[in-house]
């Protein structure tokens, strides 16, 4: 999966941390102040929270709902082979609809999208043109729906939904695979030309 560090003003936002191993990006960003957004509780976008959190103080930033998808999703990967640890920190600023989150002069617009996980969240900033949508969508295709916790109607009504927010040329930095942009995915990805699919993926 993909983690990714902003770094604007001396602040960093690091999005779904999936690992701990992220001091030596840090220090040489010379991040001051760190923001860790998860765009939902899954197990591979969240087991870096903790340490990350601990070394850096940082925030956590996520949905209300996230430490519940957090919990049961380390229940899954254990039932699945993987070592995973239930996340410890708490949220400290909880991402709802319409919220937004600021890191230096960068505002990123939050809309929670749910239907992949019930928590779901994509950080939209339209000053930088950049989205962070998590495993909503991909370049090429989207989330899975048949997790526990999947909605495929939410996740159908959520890809309208972004489809109807973001700018053609917004970067799409997507939770898995390359960055794609809004206007590629509309013309080559089936799925936000008809999210009606979700129901036959």
């Amino acid at each position: 999966m993909n983690t990714y560090v902003l770094e604007a003003g001396g602040e960093c936002l690091v999005v779904d941390p999936g690992c701990c191993s992220l001091d030596e990006v840090l220090e040489s960003l010379g991040c001051r102040r760190v923001v860790i957004a998860v765009t939902h509780g899954h197990f591979d976008h969240t087991a870096g929270v903790d340490c990350v959190k601990e070394q850096w103080r940082g925030l956590l930033a996520a949905h209300p709902q996230e430490p519940v998808v957090a919990l049961a999703s380390a229940e899954i990967g254990r039932a699945w082979g993987f070592s995973v640890e239930p996340q410890k920190s708490a949220v400290d600023l909880k991402l709802v609809e319409g919220s937004h989150l600021s890191i230096g002069p960068l505002s990123f617009h939050v809309y929670h999208m749910p239907g992949h996980s019930p928590d779901h969240i994509v950080l939209y900033s339209p000053e930088a043109s950049i989205a962070f949508t998590g495993d909503l969508v991909f370049a090429g295709s989207i989330g899975r729906v048949d997790l526990p916790g999947s909605d495929p109607n939410a996740m159908a009504a959520s890809l309208k939904r972004l489809v109807a927010i973001l700018s053609p040329e917004t970067r799409i930095l997507p939770g898995h695979g390359p960055e794609t942009t809004l206007a590629r995915e509309l013309e080559y990805n089936p799925f936000l030309r008809d999210p009606e699919l979700v129901f036959d993926s």
